[in-house]
């Protein structure tokens, strides 16, 4: 995952950096890192944005609702 596919992940369910970090198990740090390209995404957070990705749209919603709350 790119920091360009990792910004498209962020934009496709409306979340800001920090709550696409939080929903991924990332931490607000390493969210923006991996936005603006100095560090690599890590696979663990590919692969949770891919599975959430899997998931029919409302369940994918109702996922990073609850990661969020």
């Amino acid at each position: 995952m790119t920091k360009d596919d990792f910004n498209e992940w962020a934009k496709k369910y409306g979340l800001s950096i920090e709550d696409a970090g939080a929903v991924l198990g990332t931490s607000r740090a390493n969210a923006f890192k991996y936005a603006n390209g100095s560090r690599p995404v890590s696979k663990a957070v590919q692969y949770g944005a891919e599975a959430i990705d899997l998931l029919p749209k409302k369940e994918s919603l109702k996922l990073i609702q609850k990661r969020l709350a």
